[in-house]
């Protein structure tokens, strides 16, 4: 029976140990593998890994507070000639020449336009045959006083025989006048049928043509006065009342900077803008066209207590507030700090804020995105171009 066993348990065991033997020794490379490797990645980490951390560098400005900030306002106007006039006849009639088209330079006096006048000259000439006939029955009126003065003188003539030779003179020396002033009439609307300007300007526009009925309200030419330039602009109730008449202020017209006087301050405000319209006089060397955009800036004080900091200094905090980090140079490297802040007004690449910053406090200017509050950093100054 032991020895069925026996054969039993060595026919059905007859691989066990090898295949014992096989698995420990797998388990014995793994193991050494895991080791070797473990080993090589802790050389290769080790030399990477500080104790102490290395402080960021940071730049800081100092925070300085003031009693209050400047706010620019810019107003937008338009260049203008000094005289803009629609030029027309002052008498009516038919047009039959206008020798002035768009663009055109005109000197004082130049004739432009010209009436019809053979209607006029016709009544000169009327005039002045009348004017004749009353000069002529004038001086026989004188003769005939004269003689009827030495007739009566000699008695042969009566009173009333000299009284009507006089008045009648009289008369007609009254009908004389009046012929004569029928004959300047006549040519003085003659006169005024030609067209001259009045100072030396640039035609804008032409209103007529030759051959058009026009009246003394119709007018033909749109012309604006050579050289003399001045800037309309409309500016706040509240800043036209800080103006000043005569004083200088500087105004940009065309990317240049150019000093110009106030001549004038309208007391009425427009409806359209609800603005005030000053008048600024260009000065004489300026040669702007008509129609170009000048711009103003005038400046005005806040009292506000606070101060300026960079815009990339600010992050965002809770309850519509900022945050900003700050350092004590007392101790440097240093660690940062969070305070809070509300931004009260911004120009430009900068802030003007109040809060919880004292005075002279260093706040972080840039690098913001490294660091945090408590963070170990090493502080360089920047410019403190927006410090004032």
């Amino acid at each position: 029976m032991l020895s069925l066993l026996t054969s039993r348990q060595s026919s059905v065991y007859p691989m066990s140990k090898p295949k014992l033997l096989n698995t420990a020794v797998s388990l014995l490379i793994a193991a050494g593998i895991v080791v070797i490797g473990s080993a090589a990645i802790r050389a290769n980490v080790a030399p990477t890994i500080s104790t102490d951390a290395v402080p960021l560098p940071v730049t800081v400005q100092q925070y300085q507070l003031l009693d209050g900030y400047t706010v620019p306002t810019r107003f937008f106007g338009v260049v203008q000639a000094s005289t803009d006039t629609l030029l027309g006849f002052e008498v009516a009639g038919l047009m039959a020449e206008l020798n002035a088209a768009e663009g055109d330079y005109l000197q004082k006096g130049q004739l432009v336009g010209r009436l019809d006048t053979r209607q006029q000259e016709a009544a000169l000439a009327v005039a002045k045959a009348s004017q004749r006939e009353a000069e002529a029955q004038l001086e026989l009126a004188l003769l005939t006083a004269e003689r009827t003065q030495t007739l009566l003188d000699q008695e042969l003539a009566s009173k009333q025989a000299l009284d009507n030779a006089l008045l009648s003179a009289e008369a007609l020396s009254a009908r004389v006048a009046t012929m004569r002033a029928s004959v300047e009439n006549a040519q003085l609307v003659i006169d005024k049928s030609q067209l001259r300007v009045p100072f030396d300007a640039v035609v804008v526009s032409t209103l007529a043509e030759s051959g058009t009925v026009v009246g003394p309200a119709v007018p033909v030419l749109r012309m604006i006065s050579i050289g003399d330039r001045e800037v309309h602009v409309g500016v706040s109730p509240k800043m036209a009342n800080r103006l000043t008449l005569n004083q200088f202020q500087t105004i940009r017209i065309d990317d240049q900077l150019v000093s110009a006087r106030l001549r004038s301050i309208n007391d009425d405000i427009d409806p359209r803008t609800m603005t005030v319209k000053a008048v600024f006089t260009l000065p004489d060397d300026t040669a702007f066209r008509v129609g170009a955009v000048a711009t103003l800036e005038l400046s005005s004080y806040v009292s506000e207590t606070g101060g300026w900091i960079p815009l990339e200094s600010l992050m965002e905090g809770e309850k519509g507030l900022w945050s900003i980090l700050t350092v004590d140079l007392s101790t440097v490297p240093s660690a940062t700090r969070r305070e809070s802040v509300e931004i009260v007004y911004t120009e430009n690449d900068r802030a003007y804020v109040r809060g919880t910053l004292a005075n002279n406090d260093w706040v972080v200017a840039t690098g913001l995105q490294r660091v945090s509050p408590g963070t170990t950093v090493m502080p360089t100054l920047d410019a403190p171009e927006v410090a004032y």
